[in-house]
């Protein structure tokens, strides 16, 4: 590989090493000059470009990346698209994240300009959240290089292991002076723990806190299909020879391990009853805030093995604390950020329903400061940076494509509106051309939101850094419309019914980027006769405001 500046006479095949921008079009980087492009270049003035140059058996960055990437994932991993040499590798199901560490570290110190990142090891990761990153530093690598990282990985250097369920038992104890709202929050607080990580609360018994008490609720407990039984005493647990692990041992159990290297949550003791793994809860676990418990029942619930020397491991890192931080607007720290050429976004706009609350009137014929609803939404994307604009039709097909007569979009009908907003909604995915990068979904009843809104949200778009579900927030709470990255297209294809994409932002919570909005205009929906007098005199509000 050579990287030199090229007369523009000599110059096919080089690889752009900078974004140039010309009248009326951008050259960017990354790009294989053609003669086109050049005889482009000349007319413009410029005669030689900065770029690369590649050799005989060079490996293209995107290339490179992808083939390593293979190469380091587990079979729970999903590959994503390589863009800017950049490959990220996305959990399949909730689990923990499974990373060998030396050979991470022996990639990354080959000095083949190639860079791997991971999340730490058996971090806690949600369905489709990032694990690692792949990274090309320069357009390509030679092949001999790229060779030797791969045969550094092996399958499953990157992995996850999956959350099973399991069936768990809780135990509470009773004290005089413990209230009953403490009791019931705390098996709220278990319900919610083991839920998150794919148990169920299968049994639950309150007793005294007693060697006595305690028994016979272990009794009942091993009687029960919970294969995992937990006890919160009502004092905690300060010895091995106290009431609850005395009663663990008069039931034939035996504690394998009492305290953990991690705060909170040092006062856990491990047990086991036959089978059955019984743990004595620290007092931390009576709230959700993460403490040591959560990593002890992520790693059993992703079927890790939990012993005393896998709890002694956990001292590093485990000092777990909330820092609160007065953290700079995002818009200063993205001043340090690489200028990103925006992505192309297609926007589809639903306008296919029934409008049965609206009466005899049809909503998106009705008028918003004496401009049809339809028209306002469609007219917002088209003045936006949307590189395509796709309105779904369905009821009353032929009025509402009257009424975008002669605007640059693509009409689909959906003859199945009946059926629900996701036959719409994947009639329109079905349609979109394969380059684009993400898919903006507007809802047609939605008359405030403006160019303004939508440039906001396709500014923050940026798939190549994880900002790939992009949502607008106020107050917070998630309005539309929502932009997401086409790896999400295959998912929302599977809905049905009255389910829409918004209804996966819950599944994808910790991939959505939140874009705060300085008006309500991302909430306001008319649906009814009265919404649609209240946007009237709001539209009345905002123009005598504007003069």
């Amino acid at each position: 590989m050579i990287f030199a500046s090229f007369d523009c006479e000599n110059a096919e095949g080089v690889v752009l090493a900078h974004t140039l921008r010309l009248a009326g079009t951008t050259l960017k980087k990354g790009r294989v000059l053609s003669l086109a492009d050049l005889a482009l270049l000349q007319e413009n003035g410029i005669h030689a470009v900065s770029g690369v140059r590649l050799d005989a058996g060079d490996v293209d960055e995107d290339q490179a990346a992808l083939e390593l990437a293979h190469a380091l994932a587990g079979p729970m991993l999903e590959i994503g698209k390589p863009v800017a040499g950049r490959c990220y590798l996305y959990a399949r199901s909730d689990g923990l994240a499974q990373i060998d560490s030396e050979t991470i570290n022996a990639i990354n110190c080959a000095d083949a300009g190639i860079f791997v990142a991971t999340l730490p090891v058996h971090a806690e990761c949600v369905s489709q959240q990032a694990v690692g990153s792949i990274k090309v530093i320069p357009f390509a690598v030679p092949r001999q290089q790229l060779d030797h990282c791969i045969e550094l990985a092996g399958a499953g250097t990157i992995g996850l292991r999956p959350f099973r369920r399991q069936s768990v038992a809780l135990v509470l104890t009773e004290a005089p002076g413990l209230k009953e709202t403490v009791l019931q929050s705390t098996s709220a607080v278990t319900a919610g723990r083991l839920k998150a990580l794919g148990g169920e609360l299968v049994f639950e018994a309150r007793c005294p806190h007693s060697v006595e008490g305690v028994r016979a609720a272990l009794t009942e407990a091993l009687a029960s299909e919970a294969e995992l039984i937990l006890i919160c005493g009502a004092s905690i647990t300060v010895d091995p020879a106290d009431i609850i692990p005395s009663s663990i041992v008069q039931c034939g159990g035996v504690v394998d391990h009492f305290g953990m290297p991690v705060e909170p949550g040092n006062m856990l003791l491990l047990a086991h009853i036959g089978e059955r793994t019984v743990i004595n809860l620290p007092g931390c676990s009576r709230s959700p805030k993460l403490n040591g418990l959560d990593w002890v029942m992520q790693r059993m619930a992703a079927g890790l093995p939990m012993n005393k020397s896998e709890i002694l491991s956990m001292g590093v890192g485990g000092l777990i604390k909330d820092i609160s931080h007065r953290w700079r607007m995002r818009e200063q720290a993205r001043l340090v950020e690489e200028v990103q050429e925006p992505y192309k976004v297609a926007a589809i706009v639903l306008a296919a329903g029934q409008s049965r609350r609206m009466g005899e009137q049809h909503k998106l014929q009705a008028t918003v400061d004496d401009v049809p609803m339809i028209q306002r939404v469609v007219d917002a994307a088209l003045q936006a940076e949307i590189v395509s604009t796709t309105v779904i039709t369905g009821n009353r097909a032929l009025e509402l494509e009257q009424l975008l007569k002669g605007r640059d979009i693509s009409l689909v009908h959906n003859p199945d509106y009946r059926e629900g907003i996701a036959s719409s909604l994947k009639r329109g995915l079905a349609s979109l051309p394969s380059d684009i990068d993400g898919v903006m979904i507007l809802l047609a009843d939605m008359p405030f939101i403006t160019a303004t809104h939508i440039n906001e949200l396709l500014a923050e778009f940026n798939p190549a850094n994880e900002r790939d579900i992009v949502a607008p927030i106020r107050e917070g709470r998630l309005g539309n419309p929502v932009t997401w990255s086409t790896r999400y297209i295959p998912t929302m294809m599977q809905l049905s019914g009255d389910r829409g994409a918004r209804s996966l932002l819950e599944e994808y919570a910790a991939n959505v980027w939140e874009v705060p909005m300085g008006d309500d205009a991302i909430f306001m929906d008319v649906d009814t006769p009265a919404a649609l007098e209240e946007a009237n005199r709001r539209a009345r509000e905002n123009g005598r405001a504007r003069r």
